[in-house]
């Protein structure tokens, strides 16, 4: 096994399966695996070789990534495992311009025009917040339980007949009406108290209410789950990906590391490099290896060309 760091980038020369288990736990798997498809050496199996093959790397991918963007067929292994290890996949769409095509890629006199990339991951979840407030409903009890009244007499007073209004206040938290709260200061006699915590409770809601909309707005969606690039047709590697296309899975993540089991010429690498992602690359193969150490390293020189968009952290407002 041979291995390179070239900036924040560790690459490995070897059999991922023999490579994987030793390594820390990472954000993301993006890798483009075999599809046991080619007739070349490392793509050669049959059905049931590339359904054990894509169990064995998956299952123990999974255990070092909570996320995951893999290339496949919606058919194949690669997608009915991905359902299996992984809550949440969803495929997007690689759409490939006419004239972009790999020589043969076509069946029934149409050529493939799109790849599916399957992204696993955990369920995106976040939330504001609000505790439930109980000042005003203290208030509210305490002073129809100096006056003697039961909740159902408190509303027949107010409302004429008893509707559990009284009971969403004290136990629901529910906030009362202006004009609810000058029909509690007549039947209970209640001071400015109340007034004040009333007050503060729409105060808190309604930061509460500005919490969850800042919230929707930042994780409201940006990009589309159609991805056009050209097919790489000449390049360092028969199943090279456009560093953009790479580039574009990767942009506007929260990801900071990233694992390509299949590192091939290290397109994937080149675009973790450019964002600042720490990138774990691995390849079997002697001469894709160098190529990729060389791609990455030219990356490296020339710095960091997009900054990694910011974490988005949970906002919670308690109140």
């Amino acid at each position: 096994m041979n291995q390179m760091t070239i900036g924040n980038a560790t690459l490995y020369c070897g059999d991922c399966m023999d490579i994987l288990p030793t390594l820390p736990k990472v954000d993301a798997v993006i890798t483009d695996p075999p599809y046991g498809v080619r007739d070349d050496e490392w793509d050669a199996m049959d059905e049931r070789e590339f359904a054990r093959f894509s169990m064995a790397w998956m299952s123990v991918a999974q255990t070092l990534a909570p996320d995951a963007m893999i290339f496949g067929y919606m058919d194949n292994a690669v997608h009915k495992l991905a359902r299996m290890l992984y809550p949440r996949v969803r495929p997007l769409i690689w759409a490939k311009p006419p004239g972009s095509q790999l020589s043969g890629a076509s069946e029934s006199r149409r050529w493939f025009a799109f790849e599916a990339i399957f992204h696993c991951h955990q369920g995106e979840t976040w939330s504001v917040v609000e505790a439930r407030d109980t000042n005003v409903a203290q208030i509210i009890k305490a002073a129809r339980e100096r006056e003697g009244l039961t909740r159902g007499a408190v509303e027949v007073q107010i409302r004429g007949k008893k509707t559990g209004l009284c009971y969403r206040w004290e136990e629901g938290g529910c906030l009362p009406t202006a004009e609810q709260v000058a029909a509690l200061r007549r039947v209970l006699n209640i001071g400015d108290e109340l007034d004040e915590a009333l007050q503060a409770s729409v105060t808190r809601k309604t930061e509460t209410m500005a919490a969850a909309r800042q919230m929707a707005s930042a994780n409201s969606a940006g990009k589309s789950d159609v991805l056009t690039w050209r097919t790489v047709t000449e390049g360092r590697h028969p199943c090279e990906k456009p560093v953009g296309l790479m580039y574009e899975l990767i942009d506007g993540t929260t990801w900071r590391s990233l694992i390509d089991p299949f590192m091939g010429s290290g397109s994937t690498g080149v675009a973790a490099v450019q964002t600042g992602r720490k990138f774990i690359g691995i390849e079997r193969e002697p001469k894709y290896f160098d190529i990729a150490c060389k791609r990455i390293e030219q990356a490296v020189a020339q710095g960091q060309l997009f900054a990694p968009e910011p974490v988005k952290q949970v906002q919670e407002a308690l109140l």
